[in-house]
């Protein structure tokens, strides 16, 4: 047990070391709110995409590319996004604020905070196998993050099919990742002056958006009312789905190293994305970034004891 929770400390801790290292940076002035902005931006629009492109360039594909397991993580978050829809029918208390509950009781930090810690766990073969997985469940988190939230806060700017459609086609993410793949059978091609460029930028991606995650963090916003709804989001978040995920991935014979990636991506907290989609329709922005913060924390926890349990149960190799 002692071994097991120690490699689930080597995965988890650095991660949130750079995480409360940005919440410190912040509170001695070191990061202030418009720098995490611009960071954040280049995060998202530059170092992130380097990060999928160059990785899965030079990957072997036919190895980690996985249809098959990617189509049951996109079933799956539809099956337990229509559990929310019909669980806040049932729920008074979640009525009033079912489109911001729903979103952050399905969408993870994927991107940065799980992919940090598949990187921290598997390295480059479990990054580049969990980019692939990313990029569809990516797409379904737009696609159910735009559904739950026109459906709830009647926003009366609806989004046409056309239009949503184009937001996803024209995601940074999405676009490096397809190139990573369409250009891979290219790859000797590429100047070596351009694939070091772009892993020097890759290697700022991670530590950044760690550090900018912690800056924007509001560890007073948790205790701010509506506790009870902000447990339930840690709840789902952090224990049901990423629970469930397993057991799926468990009982149709995956590998333990795919179970690993499908606990870390899931169960990693409510995406910073939420926050900035609900503000935009007009919900309750405060409440969002409780549920960001407090998921965050709590994954600290609940990240390093359960990636423990599964390497006890189901030990590597």
């Amino acid at each position: 047990m002692l071994e097991a929770f120690s490699l689930a400390l080597s995965v988890t801790a650095p991660v949130f070391i750079l995480v409360l290292l940005g919440v410190v940076l912040k509170y001695f002035n070191y990061l202030d709110d418009v720098f995490v902005a611009k960071a954040s931006e280049l995060v998202f629009y530059l170092f992130l995409p380097c990060l999928f492109f160059f990785t899965l360039l030079d990957t072997d594909l036919s190895t980690f590319l996985s249809p098959g397991l990617s189509l049951v993580l996109v079933l799956f978050t539809i099956a337990f996004y229509l559990f929310l829809e019909l669980l806040v029918k049932f729920i008074p208390s979640l009525k009033s604020v079912a489109g911001e509950f729903c979103q952050s009781s399905f969408r993870s930090n994927l991107a940065f905070i799980g992919l940090s810690f598949c990187a921290g766990a598997y390295g480059e073969e479990g990054l580049a196998r969990a980019a692939v997985l990313v990029a569809f469940i990516t797409v379904v988190y737009n696609i159910l993050s735009v559904l739950t939230l026109e459906r709830h806060l009647n926003s009366s700017n609806k989004s046409s099919f056309l239009s949503l459609v184009q937001r996803i086609a024209k995601n940074p993410l999405v676009v490096a990742i397809v190139l990573g793949v369409a250009c891979n059978p290219l790859a000797e091609l590429f100047p070596k002056p351009i694939k070091q460029s772009g892993a020097y930028l890759a290697q700022i991606t991670l530590p950044m958006a760690l550090l900018c995650i912690g800056a924007s963090l509001s560890i007073k916003s948790m205790t701010a009312g509506q506790n009870k709804v902000i447990a339930l989001v840690v709840f789902f978040k952090l224990l049901l789905m990423p629970l469930l995920a397993v057991v799926l991935v468990w009982y149709l014979n995956y590998s333990v190293m795919d179970m690993g990636i499908v606990f870390l991506l899931l169960s990693a907290p409510t995406a910073s994305a939420s926050f900035v989609m609900v503000a935009a329709m007009g919900g309750d922005a405060r409440l969002t970034a409780n549920f960001i913060a407090a998921t965050t924390v709590g994954s600290l926890f609940t990240v390093s004891l359960g990636f423990a349990a599964l390497n006890l149960v189901m030990p590597a190799g």
